[in-house]
């Protein structure tokens, strides 16, 4: 999607990671949009996965006293964060899982990005596999391809009615699984598509990984936004995977904590000693302050959080509505969790050039289905994550564009 011209002439220097990685598609879009604002065009994004509301009040006030009153706010924490954080993670691990932990399997981390990278290049060998399942996050990809390791994609089975679940393909994942294969990533809910997966699927996966003696990496980002009173089961909370288990989450959806880049790794203390030397090479410490709100979130009333949730269906509900208004132009599987749906779209064009159209002659920004794998560039990754105001406002333009179209 950009122009990556200038940078051929260095590829002889470049490491095979690099060199075989790439900027996700989000954030290309994200940089062509900003082209476009910059020029003075008026574009609403549906692309960038940002909740809209704020990070609550009562962790607000946590970290302005700490700023005001703690004497070593501006100083490093411990490599693998500050003992009280820890200790709050841990409690919330045994209330959430109903598995036990301890503070030595705990690294506070810039994000699950963070968490996830340092997996990566922990685990991998060049052309060790991680199988995951698409449509994927398109980071995930690029993070293991980074490590000079092989994803290996197995499609989801899309269900035959909008409103039904996703399931895992465990035929395919048996026949994938090779000498070389090092883990399963699991995304749930799942990025780009809401998808929610059933407990007996991750039972039965489960199964699969345990027996074959490869990790388990889980990415649960999204853990706390299920709708419709969608069972959520954690894979993870399976006490037979252990050890073999790497744990990634993150504060930034749930509180609205994008920004402040906080997250956790939650693996056995043998590995984490290991993953540390990676941590202490690169980052040193997650920010001293991100880490102070992190403790008052696990703290924080659950009032607003819920109510948060709340609004974030009643998106989901309202973008699905638009949806149907434009049945001749897009048809969707519905989303039980996150806050993305990935629409089809019904011309034969590719998804990137399709974004392209609506974000320059629609000025609305979404992102390409190609993304997230190549059996999606007949599709696009819209977020319901803003405003309804936003929402409604993107569709009024799609629904006019749509309507030019047709007139050509």
């Amino acid at each position: 999607m950009l122009d990556h011209t200038n940078f051929h002439s260095t590829d002889d220097v470049l490491s095979d990671g690099t060199r075989n990685s790439n900027v996700s598609a989000i954030k290309e879009m994200m940089y062509l949009t900003g082209l476009e604002i910059k020029k003075g065009k008026d574009v609403i994004s549906l692309s960038v996965g940002i909740p809209f509301y704020k990070m609550p009040e009562q962790i607000r006030k946590h970290v302005s006293k700490a700023l005001n009153e703690k004497i070593n706010i501006d100083k490093y924490t411990f490599l693998t964060g500050m003992p009280e954080l820890r200790q709050a993670i841990v409690k919330d691990i045994k209330n959430k899982l109903e598995i036990e932990a301890t503070e030595e399997e705990i690294l506070v981390t810039p994000g699950s990005m963070g968490a996830l990278m340092y997996t990566m290049t922990a685990i991998l060998n060049k052309g060790d596999e991680i199988i995951l399942f698409s449509p994927y996050f398109s980071s995930h990809v690029e993070q293991i391809k980074l490590s000079e390791g092989v994803p290996v994609a197995i499609p989801l089975i899309p269900p035959k009615d909008k409103n039904d679940a996703y399931r895992i393909d465990l035929k395919a994942v048996k026949k994938k699984i090779s000498k070389k294969t090092k883990a399963v990533l699991i995304c749930n809910p799942a990025n780009p598509t809401g998808a929610v997966l059933l407990k007996r699927d991750l039972v039965a996966l489960a199964k699969i990984i345990k027996q074959n003696g490869i990790f388990l990496i889980t990415d649960e980002v999204y853990d706390f936004l299920v709708y419709d009173n969608r069972e959520y089961f954690n894979i993870a909370s399976i006490k037979e995977l252990w050890p073999k288990v790497i744990r990634c989450w993150s504060f930034s959806k749930k509180y609205g904590m994008t920004g402040w880049r906080l997250g956790y790794l939650h693996t056995n203390k043998e590995l984490l000693k290991h993953i540390l030397k990676i941590h202490d090479a690169t980052i040193v410490c997650a920010p001293h302050i991100a880490q102070e709100a992190g403790l008052a979130a696990l703290s924080e009333n659950m009032d607003e959080l819920n109510a948060n949730k709340k609004a974030l269906e009643k998106n989901r509900n309202l973008i699905c509505e638009r949806l149907d208004k434009l049945p001749n132009l897009f048809s969707y599987i519905r989303p039980h969790g996150a806050y993305y749906i990935l629409p089809k779209y019904h011309l034969k064009i590719g998804s990137i050039e399709f974004s392209k159209k609506l974000l320059y002659e629609a000025g609305v920004a979404v992102v390409p289905g190609i993304g997230f794998g190549s059996e999606s560039d007949n599709a696009v990754r819209m977020s319901f994550g803003g405003t309804p105001k936003e929402i409604n406002m993107a569709f009024d333009r799609i629904e006019k564009w749509w309507k030019n179209f047709q007139k050509i």
